[in-house]
């Protein structure tokens, strides 16, 4: 699958060139997953909200025993949703939506609003 367009969308300016790829990486693994276990899936377009939860619920706390491992792929699927554009509500059904009591550092990852790069 194709995801040039998609990871061109993602600003790493703030990060290290090992984040970047750590992240790029990450990103290439979870569509990679989706696109093995549905594979009508053939464009990162035909990402759907069934597809990452199948990723959060089934795949990762198989393949997965570290809580940081975790943590850090949940970030990456939340990079991917937001640079598939889609809808705030995605983020809440997979449950990265940012919690406003608790507080914390911004990401260093930024997404490109503009369809020119």
């Amino acid at each position: 699958m194709q995801l040039d367009h998609i990871v061109r969308r993602l600003d790493f300016s703030a990060l290290s060139g090992t984040e970047q790829r750590r992240y790029v990486n990450r990103i290439y693994r979870i569509v990679g997953v989706i696109e093995q276990r549905f594979p009508h899936v053939a464009q990162p377009e035909q990402i759907r909200l069934k597809h990452v939860q199948f990723y959060r619920n089934v795949w990762l706390p198989a393949h997965s025993s570290s809580e940081r491992t975790k943590a850090e792929h949940m970030r990456a699927l939340g990079l991917l949703v937001r640079a598939l554009r889609r809808p705030e509500s995605w983020l809440g059904a997979l449950g990265l939506r940012p919690n406003c009591y608790r507080g914390g550092r911004p990401s260093g990852v930024g997404i490109r609003k503009s369809r020119k790069f």
